[in-house]
């Protein structure tokens, strides 16, 4: 196999040494690891399972799950599949791919969330299985097998899985990549370098440059660790793959540059990139350490074992190219992402797997040679860290379900349970130096924490969020009085989708202006706070209908929308200010 180093097996049924671990988890094992479909099948269902998990009794969560199920709405009403429109208006944040991947699948799922939403998840269980696949190369079947079942449940990879954006199909199309680079760092294979490249193509297509930036810090990391990135690079069958990619990649990337006459190019490279790279882009910024930090929680539990897994590989990088590969993807990304200010801790999605099989290496090593995981101290700070945050976490959901009565209380104290049975049993084990079946322990816990999460917990809580209700309630409103609707400063995506169509939207006093000198009458949602100040500052007459309460998702608080009738006041403004004493018509509604 190259200059890899791996553990390798003769046959589909025979396990490392120190597989016999006791009962009928090592049976279970066997039987899984032994037929070729068996583990595979069993890594995507699990995947599947949590994946899927309430998605059709969920609404859309603002303000990027809305704005890409609208778009596709829109697209697939104006006929046109080359430029994204969201509420009439073009929309440039994002290659294509995403867009035409949900129009296959809202198609033939229906015009929904559940539609939206499963291209993100068939590409989540992908990745899942693309772990279990390059795990079996390098670690045998039964590392590979719990590196795809530790991604199948980790927290982080479920919620972008059950996401209708781009970036599971990111994912899974960079590990693809990294997949082929692995097969060519064995041997040459044309078939792995035009399949290098066509995932190269298609993550291009789904967000853009930074899927190259992304594989290129990968490479660059490793090799400097010592991968062969070297050999690699002269099997990449570079004028051939580059024909390969851009045969993928560029007939729409020119489309879009005639339809748009441009004016996508400006907004890509001068928003999209720039901004992103100079300034934390709409206040997503973070201070150094955040992907660490985030990711402490956001991969737990398999997070605590990272460091020790990673001081492993890297002591053995020397003499295990192989572990150089994992590192180089796992740490390559995170010091890119790292320089730049814009920081949001999806944008590390596709560099977990690489952990997830370091940390599935230490496993097969440490249970290969039959002793506990606690004998070391990075062991020993990992199985604590592991207890620490487990049972916090479990005391959080408790109190959670405590203070809020209601439908969320059951699967929060459930969940509550769970993982802090998990935690403690998977801790006893790994102490008792079965370190396979504490790790199945806390992989089976999390399943079932996640299945209960996506399929009862945040269907439960679908009555405090507000955008989706509040859209629903103004179609209705608009239909029933014939008042057309427009939108102020609650502009919520996700009021845009449940209306069903398009709505006017205004930022300036003078846009307002222009719609109430056509229609007298207006419907609109406001806060009680905002019914007040556009009243006294405009010279508006605002009746309140109905009010929607619930929990702004974006403030992190409970919130009250009122629905309101706003027309013209004929007396001046009560209560002069410095805002009143401006010209009427450039007076911002939006803050």
């Amino acid at each position: 196999m190259g200059q890899f180093s791996m553990v390798h097996v003769d046959s589909a049924t025979e396990a490392p040494a120190g597989w016999d671990e006791a009962g009928a988890t090592a049976d279970a094992g066997r039987a899984l690891c032994g037929k070729g479909w068996l583990a595979p099948a069993s890594v995507l269902f699990v995947a599947l399972t949590v994946n899927l998990a309430g998605n059709a009794r969920t609404g859309l969560w603002d303000r990027d799950e809305p704005r890409y199920a609208t778009a596709v709405r829109e697209m697939r009403a104006r006929g046109d599949w080359i430029v994204p429109w969201f509420n009439d208006s073009p929309r440039y944040h994002k290659p294509i791919l995403s867009y035409w991947l949900m129009a296959l699948t809202t198609a033939v799922a229906g015009d929904n969330p559940y539609g939206a939403r499963l291209p993100s998840v068939l590409a989540g269980g992908g990745t899942c299985i693309l772990t279990w696949w390059i795990g079996r190369r390098l670690l045998g079947p039964r590392g590979g097998w719990i590196a795809g079942l530790m991604m199948a449940v980790a927290p982080i990879v479920v919620a972008e899985s059950k996401l209708a954006t781009t970036d599971s199909l990111l994912a899974f199309f960079l590990v693809g990549a990294q997949a082929c680079l692995l097969t060519l760092s064995e041997g040459p294979s044309r078939r792995a370098a035009m399949l290098f490249w066509a995932c190269l193509g298609l993550a291009f297509l789904t967000k853009g440059p930074v899927a190259l930036a992304l594989i290129a810090a990968a490479a660059a990391c490793a090799w400097w660790l010592g991968w062969p990135a070297r050999e690699v690079a002269w099997r990449l069958q570079l004028r051939l793959g580059l024909l390969a990619f851009a045969a993928i990649a560029l007939p729409w990337y020119l489309a879009v540059l005639v339809a748009t006459r441009g004016d996508f190019y400006r907004f890509a490279i001068g928003t999209q990139i720039v901004q992103r790279v100079t300034t934390g882009m709409e206040q997503h910024g973070g201070v150094p350490g955040y992907y660490l930090a985030l990711s402490t929680v956001a991969f737990y539990p398999w997070s605590a074992f990272v460091p020790a897994a990673a001081f492993g590989a890297w002591k053995r990088r020397r003499t295990r190219p192989d572990l150089a590969f994992l590192l180089g993807w796992m740490v390559g990304p995170w010091l890119f992402l790292e320089c730049l200010p814009t920081r949001l801790l999806h944008y590390y999605l596709p560099a977990y797997p690489a952990c997830a099989l370091l940390v599935a290496w230490m496993v097969e090593s440490v249970a290969s040679e039959g002793v506990p995981v606690r004998r070391w101290p990075l062991g020993r700070l990992a199985m604590g860290t592991m207890i620490v945050l487990g049972l916090a976490g479990a005391a959080l959901l408790a109190a959670a379900g405590a203070l809020r009565p209601g439908p969320t209380r059951p699967p929060l104290m459930l969940c509550s349970a769970i993982l802090a049975a998990g935690t403690m049993l998977a801790t006893i084990r790994l102490r008792q130096g079965a370190t396979r079946r504490g790790m199945l322990s806390a992989a089976c816990a999390w399943w079932l924490i996640m299945g209960i999460t996506g399929g009862w917990l945040i269907p439960a809580a679908e009555e405090f969020r507000t955008s989706a209700r509040v859209g629903r309630r103004l179609e209705a409103l608009s239909a029933e009085l014939g008042t057309p609707i427009v939108l102020l400063n609650y502009q919520e995506p996700g009021v845009i989708y449940a209306a069903g169509h398009p709505l006017s939207t205004v930022r300036e006093k003078r846009d307002l202006e222009r719609i109430l000198d056509t229609r007298p009458e207006l419907l609109s949602a406001v806060t009680p706070e905002e019914r007040v100040a556009y009243s006294e500052k405009y010279a508006l007459d605002m009746a309140t209908i109905e009010t929607v309460d619930g929990l702004s998702l974006t403030k992190g608080r409970t919130h009250a929308i009122e629905l309101v009738v706003l027309r013209r006041r004929s007396e001046p403004p009560t209560r002069g200010d410095s805002t009143a004493r401006r010209d009427p018509a450039e007076q911002p509604l939006v803050k």
